[in-house]
C-alpha cells in the first residue's frame, strides 16, 4: 500500500463498545484492498480506544488517532486531515459494509466527469439482524447531478443524498474547495457541508445496497425526549434555502427547500410536544420561526403546497401553540370516534 492508499476510510469511534469490532472487520474483509482505516477515537470512555489500538497492531492498513471529546464532525475532520488518500469514504463504528462496497463504488468513480458515487443502504437492529422496510434509496439512479440529490431530499424525504457514509468522495472535493464538517452540529453533521461538497459535481448513483446502518437504543439519532441538538437539523435545512435561493437556475430548489423547511418545522414542533418537552424547547425554536415567518409569504404562494397545507401554515405562523393544541384535541377525539366505532 504504501503511503498513498488509493482510498482512505474515515471512522470516528465514540463509545461504541462491543460493534466496533465488528464495524472494522467488514471494512477489512473488502474486496478492495489498496486502503487505508483512519480511526478516530474521540473521548471514548468505555476502552474503545484500546480496542482501537489493538485493531491496529492486527493490520498495518489501521491507522489510530485519540483526541479529547470534540463531537463526530470534529473527529471527522481529524481524519480528513491525516487521509493519505485520493479518495475518502466514512463508516460509522457500530455499522456493518458489505464486502464489495468500495470496490464496487471506486469502479462507479471512474466514470469521466464524475467525482463521487452512493449506494443504496439499509438499516440493521443491534444484534445485525435486517430491519423490514427501512432503507437509504433514491428513485433514480445512474449519473446525476450531485445536488439533484438534496432536490429528491427536499422532495421525498429521502435521505440518500445528504449522508456521508453510502459515499466514497474524490478527496479533493473537500480540500480544494476548502471544506470542513460543520464542528457546531451534532444532528446533521454528516450533512450539512454536502451542498458545497456537490456543488458543480456529478454523482454516480448506485442501487446496490452495500452499506447496513445499525440502530440502537441510546445513540445520538435514538428515541425518547425530543432532543434540543435534532435542532441543528432546521439549522442546516435553513442554510440550504438560503444558498438555493441565491443559486441561479434553482428556482425549483428554492421552492421545494422552503416546503421541506416548513413541513420539518413543524414535524419537530409535533414531535417535541409529543415527546412532552415542547415547553422547555420553545426558546430554542424561536430563531427558527423567525425564518418561518419570513418564509410564509413564499409558502402561501408556492404552487408546491395544497390550500389545506397553507391555511395550516398560516395559522401556525400566528400562533403555533394554539394550532397544536387545537391539532391534538381534534387527533384524540377522532381517535375516540374511531374507537366507538
Amino acid at each position: 500500500m504504501g503511503d498513498s492508499p488509493k482510498i482512505s476510510i474515515i471512522s470516528t469511534v465514540y463509545n461504541t463498545g462491543k460493534f466496533l469490532p465488528l464495524a472494522v472487520q467488514s471494512i477489512l474483509a473488502q474486496t478492495f484492498t489498496d486502503f487505508e482505516l483512519l480511526l478516530v477515537d474521540d473521548g471514548s470512555t468505555d476502552g474503545s480506544g484500546a480496542v482501537c489500538d489493538e485493531l491496529a497492531r492486527g493490520d498495518a492498513r489501521v491507522r489510530v488517532f485519540h483526541q479529547p471529546n470534540g463531537g463526530p464532525a470534529h473527529a471527522r475532520n481529524t481524519g480528513l486531515d491525516h487521509a493519505r488518500g485520493a479518495y475518502v469514504g466514512f463508516v460509522d463504528s457500530d455499522d456493518l459494509i458489505a464486502p464489495a462496497m468500495y470496490e464496487t463504488l471506486y469502479r462507479a468513480v471512474q466514470r469521466p466527469g464524475v467525482r463521487l458515487a452512493a449506494c443504496t443502504g439499509d438499516c440493521i437492529d443491534e444484534e445485525g439482524r435486517p430491519i423490514p422496510g427501512r432503507m437509504v434509496k433514491i428513485r433514480r439512479h445512474g449519473v446525476r447531478d450531485a445536488q439533484e440529490l438534496l432536490l429528491e431530499t427536499f422532495q421525498t424525504g429521502s435521505y440518500y443524498g445528504p449522508l456521508s457514509w453510502n459515499k466514497l468522495f474524490d478527496i479533493r472535493l473537500f480540500r480544494d474547495k476548502g471544506i470542513h464538517y460543520d464542528e457546531t452540529m451534532l444532528f446533521g453533521d454528516d450533512a450539512s457541508v454536502l451542498h458545497r461538497v456537490f456543488e458543480g459535481e456529478r454523482c454516480n448513483c448506485l442501487p446496490d445496497v452495500l452499506y447496513h446502518y445499525r440502530t440502537r437504543a441510546g445513540q445520538i439519532t435514538g428515541g425518547g425526549a425530543f432532543p434540543p441538538r435534532k435542532l441543528d437539523d432546521l439549522r442546516m435545512y435553513w442554510d440550504w434555502l438560503q444558498y438555493f435561493a441565491v443559486q441561479p437556475g434553482r428556482l425549483e430548489y428554492r421552492r421545494w427547500a422552503t416546503v421541506w423547511y416548513w413541513r420539518v418545522f413543524y414535524q419537530f414542533w409535533c414531535q417535541a410536544g409529543a415527546a412532552g418537552n415542547l415547553a422547555g424547547l420553545k426558546p430554542n425554536f424561536k430563531v427558527h420561526k423567525r425564518h418561518l415567518d419570513a418564509v410564509l409569504p413564499d409558502l402561501l404562494r408556492s404552487p408546491l403546497l395544497p390550500p389545506g397545507e397553507k391555511i395550516r401554515a398560516l395559522l401556525f405562523c400566528a400562533n403555533p401553540s394554539a394550532l397544536y393544541s387545537a391539532a391534538t384535541a381534534w387527533g384524540r377525539l377522532t381517535g375516540k370516534k374511531r374507537k366507538g366505532n
